[in-house]
C-alpha cells in the first residue's frame, strides 16, 4: 500500500536543502498550518554542531506555544525502532534550554535561543511547551518513556523557574505511523463511521447544488459523550486536535469551559458552535439520526466541553450544529478548507477585510506571478501542497515590510503585533503601499535566507574563515530580520541616488519572488560580508527590541557600504539598472 505521507514528502522538494529536518519540518508545518516553513526555518533550526541535542526550537509568541524537537532519519526503513539514545538526548537539550540560569559553555548562538525562550516565559506569553521525536521508523515503547522522562524533566524546570505561569508541557514520538495517521487524517473528513442518535429541539434543512444540511441544537451532554467516546478522531479533518486550556482570560478553550460550568444556558448565544460532515442524517419527532461524524469547525468548543467533568455538566445546555451531507469530494474539499477555523483566530485575519489588503490582493492577481492571500488562510492541505507555488505568505510579506523599513526587531519578536495595533499596522501597510513593492523587500529577505542555506550546504571543513564567521553569524536568532533593515539602510547608496520614499522602490520587470530573489543574490551576499563584525553586538549582548543597539549597529553597518561602494560599483549598477527609484 502507498503511504501517503512519503508520497507528499517526497513531492516536497522545496524542503530538500535541510537534509535529515525535512521530515521534521515538514510535520511542524502540517500540525500548525505554517504558512512559509522557510522563514520559520531559517529561525528555528539550530544549525550548529554542538546544539545540545535541540534540532529545532520553535517559538511562537503569538499562539503561546514552544517545540523544542529532535529529528532522525534512517537510511535503512526496515528497521524496528528508532534509536531511543536520541529521544533520551533531549534530556541534554531540555537541562540548559529550560533553567532559568543563564546557560554557560554553549555556543551564543544557543545562549541566544535560551534568551528568547525566557523573555517570553518571563512575558507570560508561552501556555504549551511540546517536546517532539521526529523520524521515519515505528514508535517504540523505550522511545516514548524517555519522552515521557524529558517531558516530566521540562515541566520540572519550568514550575520552579516560573511557578505563577500556568504551562503545560507534552511529548510525542512522531514516527512513522503516527505521522502518517497526522498525514493521512488532514486528507480524511470523517473517520469516526458509528450511527448516533440524539434528542434536540427542533431542526431544519438547507441545501445546496451538491450538499444537504440538518441545522439543529445539540445537548452539551451528548457533545461530552461522543469526544470521551471518540477523543480526537472526531477532529479528522483538523490534524491540530484540541489545543487544551489555559486558565487565561484570553484564552478561547478556557473561556468555553467557564461558559459551561457558569453560565450552561447561555453557551448557545456566546459559542459559534460546531459544524460536521455526516454519512447521513435523518429528523424524525425531536430524534435525529447521524451516521459518521467529522467536525470541521468547533473541534476546540468540543474538546473544552469534553474535557469539562461529567458531573459538572448541567441539564439545558446546548450547541447550535449544523450536519452536512455531501459525496461531491471537491465540494468536501471546500466545506473543510472554508470552515476550518478551529484555532484561535490570529491576528492577520481581522485584517482580511481592511481596504488596504483587498486592494494588494488584486494588485498581485494583476501581477500574474505571485499568490497572496491578504490575511486569509487556506486549510491544511494547502499548507502541506504549497510546492511548486510561488505563494507569498501576507506573515511574511509583513515581516519583510516591517524589517526593510526600520522595525526588524517588531519583525522578529512582535510579528503579530503588526496585525493588532492600528498605528502599528499603518506603519507597516500604508495606504501607498503596493504589491510591486512587497515583491521587492519579501525577495530581499527570500535571497537572504538562500544565503543562510547556500553556507550550510558547504561541509565544515571546506568553508573558508569569511563564511565560517557569517554562518556562525546567521545561527544568531534575529539575525535574518536585523540583514533585511540593514540592506534597507543603505538603498541609496545602492541606488547611487536620494530615495525621499523608500516605499517606491520596486522591479522593473514583473518577477516572481524567486527571481527577484536572485537580482537580490550578488547584492546580499556582498553586503552581509560586513554582517559578523557590525551586526553582532545586538544579537549577542542584547536583543532586536534595543533599539538604541541595534541602530549603532546600523550606523556601523552602513558606514562599511558607502566605504567599500566603489569595490562593488558593478554589482550596484547592474542592481540599480532593474529597479525603479522613484
Amino acid at each position: 500500500m502507498t503511504n501517503g505521507l512519503e508520497v507528499a514528502l517526497r513531492k516536497r522538494a522545496d524542503l530538500d536543502q535541510y537534509g535529515s529536518n525535512k521530515r521534521l519540518l515538514f510535520a511542524l508545518q502540517l500540525i500548525f498550518d505554517i504558512e512559509d516553513i522557510a522563514t520559520v526555518a531559517a529561525t528555528s533550526l539550530t544549525d550548529h554542531p554542538n546544539d545540545k541535542s535541540c534540532d529545532l526550537l520553535y517559538i511562537d509568541r503569538g499562539a503561546g506555544r514552544v517545540v523544542l524537537a529532535q529529528g532522525y532519519e534512517s537510511e535503512n526503513a526496515a528497521k524496528l525502532q528508532a534509536p531511543a539514545r536520541k529521544a533520551a538526548s533531549l534530556h541534554q537539550a531540555i537541562n540548559w534550554l529550560f533553567n532559568k540560569s543563564d546557560p554557560s559553555g554553549v555556543p551564543d548562538a544557543l545562549r541566544v535561543a535560551w534568551r528568547e525562550l525566557h523573555d517570553a516565559l518571563a512575558d507570560d506569553a508561552i501556555g504549551d511547551v511540546a517536546i517532539w521525536y521526529v523520524h521515519n521508523l515505528p514508535e517504540s515503547q523505550q522511545a516514548s518513556a524517555e519522552l515521557r522522562a524529558a517531558r516530566d524533566s521540562a515541566y520540572a524546570q519550568l514550575n520552579h523557574g516560573y511557578p505563577n505561569s500556568d504551562i503545560e508541557v507534552s511529548c510525542e514520538e512522531l514516527g512513522r505511523e503516527r505521522l502518517s495517521q497526522r498525514y493521512e487524517n488532514s486528507q480524511t473528513p470523517i473517520l469516526v463511521s458509528d450511527t448516533f442518535t440524539v434528542e434536540v429541539p427542533g431542526a431544519f434543512e438547507e441545501h445546496g447544488d451538491k450538499w444537504t444540511a440538518l441545522c439543529t441544537s445539540v445537548p452539551v451532554r451528548w457533545l461530552h459523550e461522543r469526544f470521551e467516546q471518540h477523543g480526537a478522531s472526531l477532529f479528522s479533518s483538523n490534524v491540530r486536535d484540541y489545543l487544551g486550556s489555559r486558565r487565561s482570560q484570553s484564552n478561547i478553550n478556557n473561556g468555553i469551559q467557564e461558559t459551561v460550568l457558569n453560565e450552561p444556558t447561555n453557551l448557545w448565544a456566546y459559542n459559534n458552535g460546531i459544524t460536521a460532515l455526516v454519512h447521513d442524517f435523518s429528523f424524525v419527532s425531536g430524534t435525529v439520526e447521524i451516521t459518521g461524524l467529522g467536525i470541521v469547525n468547533g473541534a476546540q468548543t468540543t474538546g473544552a466541553i469534553g474535557s469539562v467533568p461529567a458531573a459538572d455538566i448541567g441539564q439545558g445546555s446546548h450547541v447550535l450544529t449544523r450536519f452536512i451531507r455531501c459525496k461531491d469530494p471537491e465540494t468536501v474539499r471546500s466545506i473543510v478548507r472554508f470552515n476550518n477555523r478551529q484555532n484561535p483566530t490570529q491576528a492577520s485575519d481581522f485584517r482580511s477585510n481592511d481596504g488596504v489588503q483587498r486592494r494588494l490582493v488584486r494588485e498581485f492577481e494583476r501581477l500574474g506571478v505571485v499568490g497572496y492571500s491578504g490575511g486569509r488562510r487556506g486549510g491544511s492541505e494547502d499548507v502541506i501542497r504549497r510546492p511548486g507555488e510561488n505563494h507569498l505568505s501576507s506573515e511574511v510579506a509583513a515581516q519583510a515590510l516591517a524589517a526593510f523599513h526600520g522595525e526588524s526587531g517588531v519583525a522578529y519578536h512582535e510579528k503579530s503585533k503588526i496585525w493588532e495595533q492600528d498605528a502599528l499596522y499603518s506603519r507597516v501597510f500604508p495606504e501607498r503601499v503596493t504589491a510591486e513593492h512587497i515583491v521587492f523587500v519579501a525577495s530581499l529577505l527570500r535571497a537572504i535566507e538562500m544565503e543562510k542555506a547556500r553556507l550550510g550546504r558547504i561541509s565544515a571543513d571546506a568553508r573558508t574563515e569569511d563564511e565560517i564567521e557569517l554562518f556562525e553569524w546567521f545561527s544568531l536568532r534575529g539575525s535574518i530580520m536585523l540583514a533585511a533593515e540593514a540592506i534597507g539602510t543603505t538603498r541609496e547608496t545602492l541606488v547611487g541616488e536620494a530615495v525621499s520614499d523608500a516605499y517606491v522602490l520596486q522591479f522593473k520587470k514583473n518577477l516572481s519572488v524567486s527571481e527577484a530573489a536572485k537580482v537580490w543574490e550578488p547584492i546580499v551576499e556582498s553586503l552581509l560580508a560586513f554582517a559578523p563584525g557590525q551586526l553582532r553586538d545586538p544579537l549577542v549582548t542584547s536583543t532586536l527590541r534595543n533599539r538604541p543597539a541595534v541602530e549603532s549597529a546600523l550606523r556601523n553597518f552602513r558606514s562599511q557600504v558607502v566605504a567599500a561602494r566603489k569595490h562593488n560599483r558593478a554589482a550596484y549598477e547592474l542592481f540599480v539598472d532593474q529597479v525603479i527609484t522613484r
